[in-house]
């Protein structure tokens, strides 16, 4: 649904933070072929100890895990990550899954500057985005108890294609996919998202 909801990004918060536990519980065993099959390409075409930055990493399963078994060091660092402020061209990739998108969509512009500027000549950036343009508000987000209420926010496929195109992205994928899992009790996933893996040019802006 696409009702008005007051400081969005709280109850984002707040609603991962009450069903932290059963959202790991339900997660952790699932496989998202999606996700990992775009996280393995990506890591082909980075540097041995690669500097990589995750936006929204949970609990950290699976794929925070899986760049530590690639022998990437993980620091863990908790706050909204419009605020974070790294050195410019610090980082070979930036990976952010189901996470820019509970950012409100004129915030999402500035993230994407933000991570621009955060990597490094070449370096990539891997996310999914939502499919649809403008806000949605979910109560009762899949059936977790007690119930919560859920937010995203998107520009739309050709919204998001256009801002990485402007901000000097090669697009490698560019696609709507469903991540599939399986049917649990807190509901079905199966939602289309934009998926994409981009690289940043070559030259310093």
């Amino acid at each position: 649904m696409t009702t008005k909801l007051e400081n969005p990004k709280s109850h984002v918060e707040r609603g991962y933070d009450i069903v932290a536990d059963q959202y790991l519980a339900w997660t952790s065993p699932r496989q998202t072929p999606v996700r990992t099959g775009l996280v393995t390409d990506l890591l082909k075409n980075l540097p041995a100890g690669a500097d990589v930055l995750e936006l929204g990493c949970g609990a950290g399963v699976p794929c925070t895990q899986v760049l530590v078994d690639h022998g990437l060091i993980a620091t863990l660092i908790h706050g909204d990550m419009l605020t974070l402020d790294f050195a410019q061209a610090s980082f070979d990739a930036v990976l952010a899954f189901y996470s820019i998108f509970h950012l409100p969509k004129e915030e999402q512009v500035l993230m994407i500057a933000k991570i621009k500027g955060w990597l490094k000549p070449g370096g990539w950036v891997l996310c999914n985005f939502q499919e649809d343009a403008g806000d949605m508000t979910y109560e009762g987000w899949f059936n977790f108890k007690p119930s919560i209420t859920m937010f995203s926010s998107g520009l739309g496929v050709e919204g998001t294609r256009d801002l990485l195109n402007k901000q000097g992205f090669k697009l490698a994928v560019d696609e709507v996919m469903i991540d599939e899992v399986d049917i649990e009790t807190v509901g079905q996933a199966e939602e289309r998202f934009h998926w994409v893996m981009a690289q940043k040019g070559d030259v310093h802006d």
